[in-house]
């Protein structure tokens, strides 16, 4: 099975996310909340930096508790306290997933004046699409993205499992971090495409559902850590490199070992990582590059006691390492106060004392 116990996500995504929430609130608050998720401040200024799952949930829950905008002005209005509330609730007493969906749309497009969402069956498609409603609206990828993937968070959740995805488009060019969209979406992502749009069997549609509001408050309460991360991604070869690597992190982990583990040969294993467009040193340093940042961000282990479980020789020879992942120093990712700050017991209080969706 592949874990993604490690999985980073590019500094990309927090970019997006507080470019739109600049709109709505002061630096300091932005700061505020960064700190809050247990980021520290100078990753943003690094290129290569990157999150863990918990601190992109953390940041995403500050900022649409502590603004008041459960989208962190993604949009050119502001979506309140309760939208989303309002939104499944719209659902609930739906036939059929189909017609669940079509609501969600029709009461999004009450609230947006820029955009406009439409859902339609086509054949044995189900289409959500995003369409530009005013000349002067601005494209923000990350809402782009963050849209698509709440009609899919919400579909799974109606369904009781995370459904199938056929594709996604995107109407704007590649950003640099576009290869971090297959944490968020299990199916193929295009860019520069006319419009947004994402894609599901038909067969979901047709499906019926029963979800009460009892059950729909701790989805909500939750948001978005039920919904952002895809779990259904197809395994590749680099997931069971990935997996069989995580096994043994401090022990003998070269070519030879893992390609018999996985009963390959070594040419025959290296061939099928190229064809993913990847290779067995991208796959190791990428997973040793996730466990360090998981590690510096949740616990206050020493330095030294990471770099050995990663099976480096020392602590300077990891220090040499990070830095090239990262472009920072492990001590960078270690926000003052250490410990957990962004992990899933970090629970953001608004001023009401309620969290979003309650």
């Amino acid at each position: 099975m592949h874990t993604d116990a490690g999985d980073t996500l590019s500094t990309g995504f927090v970019h997006g996310l507080l470019e739109a929430a600049a709109g709505i609130t002061t630096p300091d608050r932005l700061r505020g909340f960064v700190a809050a998720a247990g980021i520290a401040p100078d990753l943003l200024d690094a290129p290569a930096a990157r999150v863990t799952r918990d601190q992109m949930v953390a940041l995403y829950q500050q900022v649409a508790i502590g603004t008041g905008d459960e989208m962190m002005g993604l949009w050119s209005r502001r979506i309140r306290t309760g939208s989303l509330k309002l939104l499944c609730t719209a659902m609930l007493d739906a036939p059929s997933i189909l017609t669940a969906l079509y609501r969600f749309t029709r009461v999004w497009n009450l609230l947006l004046d820029d955009w406009r969402l439409e859902c339609h069956r086509l054949g044995e498609t189900i289409e959500v699409t995003l369409e530009r409603a005013a000349d002067d609206a601005v494209t923000r990828p990350f809402g782009h993205a963050l849209m698509m993937k709440l009609h899919h968070g919400v579909t799974s959740w109606l369904a009781g499992r995370e459904t199938p995805v056929t594709g996604v488009d995107f109407a704007f060019p590649a950003p640099a971090h576009a290869a971090d969209h297959a944490l968020l979406f299990p199916c193929p992502v295009r860019f520069d495409a006319p419009v947004t749009r994402l894609c599901m069997p038909a067969a979901i549609g047709r499906e019926s559902f029963r979800r009460s509001r009892q059950e729909m408050l701790p989805f909500l309460h939750a948001a978005p850590r039920q919904w952002l991360f895809t779990t259904l991604r197809e395994p590749q070869m680099a997931d069971r490199v990935r997996d069989e690597l995580a096994r043994h992190l401090s022990g003998p982990t070269d070519l030879a070992t893992v390609a018999a583990a996985l009963g390959q040969s070594t040419r025959s294993l290296s061939r099928r990582l190229a064809e993913e467009g990847t290779s067995f040193r991208a796959v190791k340093e990428a997973l040793r590059r996730d466990v360090a940042i998981r590690e510096l961000t949740r616990t206050d282990r020493p330095i030294a006691a990471i770099a050995a479980e990663l099976g480096f020789d020392s602590a300077a020879v990891f220090h040499r390492a990070f830095k090239a992942w990262t472009g920072s120093t492990p001590g960078a990712y270690r926000q003052p106060g250490g410990g957990a700050a962004g992990g899933e017991s970090a629970a953001p209080i608004s001023r009401r004392g309620t969290r979003a969706g309650s």
